[in-house]
């Protein structure tokens, strides 16, 4: 299995919907990604707690003339976004760190009412805590689904 094929599960179990505003914690194929299913009518918020990472991904949106991304500086468990301010979040969580409880209520604060979220694991059993603390904060209808080696954890609120 290839980033791609990762990329593409985890946009599909977000379900997103042209103009949904939606926040990304992941590389910028995933970004771009998600904006070409948004559309330039959507916003696509990416965090990242590396200043350098964001210009990166600055230059990659640029040279294909996409719109509508904002950068910002910030990690899962302290996000820089009001309240209610996405339809979905797609991406990776860290789960070494113990502030996986706050990441995924922190989430749920970020999200509106009815929000998707996806998310990447190395394996079923890294997918499978992410899962019992995304149900701990309020998701329902969470899923872990094997992809190759690795897992995509989704849920939505409701």
């Amino acid at each position: 299995m290839n980033d791609g094929d990762m990329e593409q599960a985890l946009l599909d179990a977000a379900g997103l919907q042209p103009e949904d505003a939606v926040l990304v914690l992941g590389t910028g194929a995933l970004a771009l990604g998600a904006h070409e299913r948004v559309g330039d009518g959507g916003w696509v918020y990416v965090v990242r707690a590396q200043v350098d990472e964001l210009e990166e991904l600055l230059g990659e949106a640029h040279a294909v003339g996409a719109t509508g991304f904002a950068y910002l500086v910030g990690e899962a468990p302290v996000l820089p976004l009001p309240d209610g301010a996405v339809a979905a979040v797609v991406g990776r969580i860290a789960t070494d760190d113990g502030a996986l409880a706050a990441a995924a209520e922190e989430l749920v604060r970020v999200l509106a009412a009815g929000g998707r979220a996806s998310f990447a694991e190395p394996d079923a059993a890294a997918g499978e805590e992410l899962a019992s603390a995304l149900s701990a904060a309020g998701f329902v209808q969470v899923e872990v689904a094997p992809v190759g080696e690795e897992a995509v954890v989704s849920g939505r609120l409701d």
